[in-house]
């Protein structure tokens, strides 16, 4: 029994003897791995906000200083939120799950059972060269929760609301970074009702998409049966993995990328109008007055702007 113990982590001198474990020390030596785990994740999360290269090309150390101080503030602002936002947890779940790379993101390659697919936008995932080239710029993480059509209609909206004199910058998005002009309580909730309003917007352009591609093989196979179903059988969809609901294809000449910026924009207003009819929440909120933008305090009630009308890319 003297000699039963467990080398601590990362040294192969200092052991801890069993007579001497404690539970505190147990618990440790359990989650250190879980915890250095998720710091990697979220230095790779802070290092894609800001434009940063990755871990694999460049090592903290070898960064510029400036840029190396910022990182590993994510887990204090995720706690920060956590703590002092009194608002139900599923709105903040898109943010939690983006930090650690958790959405299940079609070419996620740590998610094997993601299913391999382009989004619906058109401009990610599909085949070629290009496409290819522009898949090895941006992961999916970056397409999805910035470039795609659908994350940049809930942007605009928050850009429409902005008085700063520069638009809203990936950064000041993904990091909760407040930008001139806004209260930190009021960044706080638009951060988290734009990240989960996008996953929103997303999985419905998905849905969309599958449907009708579904919808496809329906009418080539009432044209050509055989071909058809060998091929309905090879590309059917998974029905099960969406809601119904979400496998409606839009009606004869709307478009879907449109539908689903549509859809992740009223998700995102909707969120922020549910928030403000909890009331002005006690503490923090001291700053935040009449003339704030999106999210404003007048006479002891907080209100919310209307949203803007919205321009979409041809």
């Amino acid at each position: 029994m003297p000699r039963m113990g467990w080398k601590l982590s990362g040294s192969e001198t200092l052991k801890v003897p069993l007579a001497k474990l404690s539970v505190r020390m147990a618990t440790s030596m359990q989650l250190d791995d879980v915890a250095t785990r998720r710091a990697d994740l979220h230095e790779d999360y802070e290092r894609a906000a800001q434009g940063l290269p990755p871990r694999a090309v460049v090592r903290r150390e070898d960064l510029p200083a400036a840029a190396a101080a910022t990182l590993g503030a994510i887990r204090d602002t995720l706690a920060r939120l956590w703590q002092k936002v009194r608002w139900e947890r599923r709105h903040f779940e898109t943010l939690w799950r983006l930090a650690i790379d958790a959405v299940p993101l079609p070419g996620n390659s740590h998610m094997p059972l993601a299913r391999r697919e382009p989004c619906g936008c058109g401009q990610h995932g599909h085949g070629g060269a290009a496409a290819e080239a522009h898949a090895a710029a941006a992961p999916p993480r970056q397409h999805h929760f910035w470039d795609c059509a659908v994350a940049k209609a809930v942007v605009a909206q928050i850009n429409a609301h902005n008085p700063g004199p520069s638009p809203t910058s990936q950064a000041q998005l993904w990091l909760v970074q407040a930008p001139p002009g806004f209260q930190q309580c009021v960044w706080d909730v638009v951060v988290m009702a734009a990240m989960a309003a996008t996953e929103h917007g997303r999985v419905r352009l998905r849905g969309m998409t599958r449907a009708a591609a579904a919808l496809g093989i329906q009418t080539a196979a009432a044209a050509a049966p055989e071909a058809a179903v060998a091929g309905a059988v090879e590309a059917e969809p998974d029905l099960d993995e969406i809601p119904p609901t979400q496998l409606t294809p839009p009606q004869p000449g709307v478009n879907p990328v449109e539908l689903a910026c549509a859809r992740a924009v009223a998700d995102f207003w909707s969120r922020l109008m549910q928030f403000a009819q909890l009331g002005v929440p006690q503490k923090g909120w001291d700053g935040v007055d009449a003339t704030h933008p999106i999210l404003a305090v007048v006479n002891g009630e907080m209100l919310c702007a209307m949203p803007q009308a919205m321009e979409l890319e041809a």
